[in-house]
């Protein structure tokens, strides 16, 4: 799975560019968002946690940033959960990890490739012990 982006060229490509800045729309909200909340008054969707459907008010470049936020942090966790399921990736990370350390001090990870060897020919000499028998 490749990596996802929904960046402001992709509003760009499909020929978006010409309309308002949704990010400085959003950014002049949220400004406006805060005065409103220094003077005392508070918002029921203040935590992101809780919040549920678009602010009230909320214009529709913000609702689609929203949108777009949403979807690359959903994208990113999907790649985060496929990354960690991913016996390829392990592999490359486990084959990058013993090249550094070999690199570093080659000591420990032969001791640690010879006790594997002698592990693995006691399971094969204890399994054609068990099969003569």
């Amino acid at each position: 799975m490749t990596p996802r982006s929904t960046d402001a060229s992709d509003h760009e490509k499909h020929g978006k560019a010409d309309g308002p800045d949704p990010r400085a729309e959003l950014a002049e909200a949220r400004a406006a968002e805060e005065r409103r909340d220094a003077h005392g008054s508070t918002s029921p969707d203040k935590d992101a946690e809780n919040a549920t459907g678009p602010r009230d008010g909320a214009s529709i470049p913000e609702i689609e940033l929203d949108l777009a936020r949403t979807r690359e942090e959903f994208a990113a966790t999907l790649d985060a959960i496929e990354d960690k399921l991913s016996v390829p990736a392990h592999a490359r990370r486990l084959k990058a990890s013993v090249k550094r350390r070999l690199d570093s001090d080659p000591k420990p990870v032969v001791a640690a490739a010879a006790a594997g060897t002698v592990g693995v020919v006691a399971i094969v000499a204890g399994i054609v012990k068990t099969i003569r028998r």
